[in-house]
């Protein structure tokens, strides 16, 4: 997979706020599942490798929900619950320090300034002191995260405890081979029931702990789930409803909207880039469909050409803001704020960033997701994004004491939305790093902004949660909106299988949609997108579709 794509947030507050990263890319269907060699011959070539999830069930943890904390509204279909509120006490989810005593380092990724390190910074000293044992964190620039996880993997330098998010797993040459080599196989400590002496590890699902299992064997703890929805159509509903437009509910009915919002002497245009929401609103496959015994890629389907044309269509009625048409750079997400774009596609997290951002200056500034629909006024077809965001591995060779305890801390680091453990982990000390608003939830201080960045966080997993107590509105919005959205996932045939594809293939993606993308933009005549599929074929796309098959027919499902 490439470096995080042009539309994914740039501070990765996306991340924190679990939009997943590599989401945006994910939902174009160029998501490229962490290597695992499977047992057996190795299908395919360029070290091309797949193993099927289903049938890992008997290696990863037992699934154990943690009933401490319940959302407002529970999540449905795969979408996460909603917090209307901030609980009026939290839960003490670990009753006893974790630790016992050990000192460990542990390396993550962080967006921005570093804060002050161990020994001069109190926000770790209260978390460690909780913890009963010492984290010390070496801190990568997430920027420059592939090109140094590269280089530490090829190296064999890991320190005890190591996050990697899950696209820079995806880009590290033969990380299938090193991830035996460096990392404590992790299947003796938290197979089964076993998992039960660290229950909030257990209150992890099974689907997310199966991506964890590299080689057959349990290595990585899945860490900040990425939401199953890749990207989403947001509006500038206050806009709407001061003007009397009503969100589309057909392709038809949004070209006749963008043509009657546009108004480029008032500086407001229509659209972004809204590609990847078209595919799926014209129900082309995330990647590949199964058809009369047959695998198709999306290119190769009609309603992949019609969202083209559709998009097309929007360039050639200049419905789309002139900065995005002229520059990869345009920032869309601002350009939505200041009311220039009234429809653009984002992460799920970028809803509520944005309205954070925006409402303490702009009270009556509003966005929410365009209810789902399809071409036709039917239903889409949603790109379902399933690896989670991020692994944590532990170093091999500590020895079982160390590993022990680590797990025991990755337990505490577990703890959901609503604990103690949760609240004091990732923003610190109340009174310092945060006070509470009239609501009862966190609000950063200053020196919280700078000493209490997320570390912990990304060193444990947890289940995905909606909240935001300052705006109860969102939160009932954005679940009920994911409830009823999550009913529209597309067909995926290699859904629940892990998969590093061809290197030829994985090498045709970004030219290829480069050249969509001036079909797209105006730049080639429509006529030719017929002939960038076919140049596809011939450059790879036939070879990797005879790989992508036999994966299916290894599994049973072709």
């Amino acid at each position: 997979m490439k470096t995080p794509p042009e539309g994914a947030t740039t501070s990765r507050r996306g991340f924190f706020g679990l939009v997943g990263l590599s989401a945006v890319a994910a939902a174009s269907g160029g998501l490229l599942s962490a290597c695992s060699t499977p047992s057996g011959p190795r299908p395919g070539s360029g070290g091309a490798t797949a193993a099927a999830l289903d049938k890992l069930t008997s290696q990863v943890p037992t699934h154990v929900p943690y009933a401490g904390v319940t959302p407002d509204i529970p999540g449905q279909n795969g979408a996460p619950g909603g917090f209307t509120k901030y609980p009026a006490s939290l839960v003490d989810a670990v009753t006893a320090k974790p630790g016992k005593g050990g000192h460990y380092k542990a390396m993550t990724p962080l967006w921005g300034p570093l804060p002050p390190p161990l020994g001069e910074n109190p926000y770790f000293d209260a978390v460690n002191a909780d913890l009963g044992a010492t984290i010390e964190f070496n801190i990568l620039d997430g920027m420059t995260i592939i090109e140094k996880m590269n280089a530490i993997i090829a190296g064999g330098d890991v320190v005890d405890i190591t996050m990697i998010p899950s696209w820079t797993v995806n880009q590290i040459p033969q990380f299938g081979e090193a991830v035996g080599r460096l990392f404590e196989d992790l299947t003796p400590y938290l197979q089964g029931d076993a998992v039960k002496k660290y229950p909030l590890l257990a209150n992890i699902s099974t689907d997310a702990w199966k991506w964890g299992v590299f080689n057959d064997k349990l290595t990585g703890i899945p860490g900040s789930y990425t939401f199953p929805m890749g990207v989403i159509l947001l509006y500038r509903k206050d806009l709407f409803d001061k003007n009397g437009w009503t969100a589309p509910k057909s392709a038809d009915e949004m070209l006749a909207l963008g043509k009657e919002i546009n108004d480029p002497k008032q500086k407001r245009w229509a659209f972004g880039d809204i590609k990847l929401m078209a595919y799926q609103i014209f129900r082309a496959p995330k990647e590949w469909v199964l058809s009369g015994g047959k695998l198709v890629h999306r290119y190769e389907t009609p309603e992949f050409e019609a969202a083209v044309e559709f998009m097309r269509k929007l360039y050639e009625g200049k419905l789309i803001h002139p900065d995005i048409v002229s520059s990869k750079g345009a920032n869309a997400k601002e350009l939505f704020k200041s009311g220039q774009i009234l429809v653009t596609q984002d992460g799920f997290g970028g809803w509520k960033e944005m309205l954070e951002q925006m409402i303490p200056t702009k009270p009556d500034f509003w966005i929410e997701a365009v209810p789902s629909f399809g071409h036709d006024g039917g239903a889409p077809g949603y790109h379902k994004n399933e690896e989670p965001g991020q692994y944590t591995f532990i170093k091999k060779g500590l020895g079982k004491e160390k590993v022990e305890e680590i797990l025991s801390l990755m337990n505490y680091l577990a703890a959901p939305f609503g604990t103690q453990e949760h609240m004091l982990s990732v923003y610190g000390v109340e009174g310092k790093h945060y006070t509470k608003t009239e609501a009862g939830a966190p609000k950063r201080t200053d020196i919280g902004l700078k000493e209490a960045p997320p570390t912990y966080f990304f060193l444990s997993g947890r289940p995905d949660a909606i909240t935001e107590s300052e705006l109860p509105r969102y939160v009932e919005t954005a679940a009920n909106w994911y409830n009823e959205a999550a009913q529209h996932w597309a067909p995926n045939p290699h859904e629940g299988i892990r998969i590093q594809r061809p290197s030829e293939y994985a090498a045709l993606e970004q030219p290829t949609e480069d050249k969509i993308q001036d079909v797209v933009r105006g730049r080639r005549p429509l006529s030719e997108l017929k002939k960038v599929v076919d140049e596809w074929r011939k450059d790879g796309g036939d070879k990797s579709r005879e790989f992508y098959l036999k994966v299916l027919q290894d599994n049973g499902r072709a």
